[in-house]
């Protein structure tokens, strides 16, 4: 199975890091995205900006599971120079967190068009912002990716910027439901990006129906086909399930709904790998030699 499955820890506010580590294991998945809200963030028990990074990778190390993505609220869209700054000092240090973890990548968001404001002024500002922040990801080894959401939802925005700023340690976590929400699917946003897809985000919901996060397979986000297209241009990377039960308590726990949702998507790679055998072509019979 190229694709390898992770999940966001979102799922699990109440779980620390020792079982976040086990239950990972436990369940099969291959990774896991750790959620940080910064040193003060009281509501995830499982925030690795509240212990020692070693002790955490040890921890992720010992049970054999990657930390796959360290995932903060950090978005350097802001027009004012100092709360710039401050965006690009705390990706910073969220760089530095990710490298003593041992984690290769750190997402960040660009939010918002601020009023009186072009989309293109927004992306050329963060453009600036990004180029030393990329090079500090060089020198740490870890990858800056940046997610869709917001009124960056769209796949094209993307496009010019990551062509504006041309930098290897730069990339996407695309969120498939974010994308789906401003009514855009895999068939465009996958082969537009292509390789700049670095981390993939799954979750599912009915859109539209304003009916909340469902579980996959269940909604209208073609989470399947998201699957199918990314293994259709080669990608090898992570899928993270987005189970949001940090800001909505009342979803199912994470004891169900994150081995249900492994089982899906096993499910479907087995299928789309299966029917990419079966459309090859298929060797003519040699002759016999009379």
């Amino acid at each position: 199975m190229p694709i390898k499955l992770a999940f966001s820890t979102v799922a699990c506010p109440n779980w620390t890091l020792d079982q976040v580590a086990a239950q990972a294991k436990a369940m099969g998945y291959h990774g896991v995205e750790l959620r940080t809200l910064g040193p003060a963030g009281a509501a995830l028990a499982c925030d690795p900006s509240a212990s020692d990074p070693r002790k955490v990778a040890e921890a992720f190390e010992h049970a054999g599971v990657e930390i796959a993505l360290l995932s903060t609220s950090i978005s350097l869209h802001p027009k004012s120079n100092s709360a710039g700054f401050t965006a690009m000092r705390q990706t910073t240090d969220a760089l530095e967190l990710a490298s003593k973890l041992g984690c290769g990548a750190v997402r960040v968001f660009v939010s918002h068009i601020e009023v009186g404001e072009s989309r293109q002024n927004v992306m050329t500002r963060v453009s600036q912002r990004l180029r030393p922040l990329a090079d500090k990801a060089g020198e740490l080894g870890v990858q800056l990716l940046l997610e869709n959401s917001g009124s960056f939802a769209l796949a094209k925005p993307w496009w010019w910027l990551l062509n504006l700023v041309d930098h290897p340690m730069l990339g996407l976590s695309w969120n498939v439901a974010n994308a789906a929400a401003s009514d855009e699917g895999p068939a465009v946003s996958v082969p537009l990006l292509n390789q700049r897809i670095r981390f993939a985000k799954v979750k599912d919901a009915k859109i539209g129906e304003g009916t909340g996060f469902v579980p996959l397979g269940e909604g209208t986000v073609q989470v399947q086909h998201f699957i199918k297209r990314l293994m259709g241009i080669g990608y090898t990377g992570y899928v993270s399930v987005e189970w949001d039960r940090l800001w909505l308590p009342s979803l199912k726990p994470a004891e169900e709904a994150l081995p249900e949702a492994l089982a899906t998507l096993k499910k479907w790679i087995t299928e789309i790998e299966e029917a990419i055998e079966n459309a090859k072509p298929k060797p003519k019979p040699a002759k016999a030699v009379k």
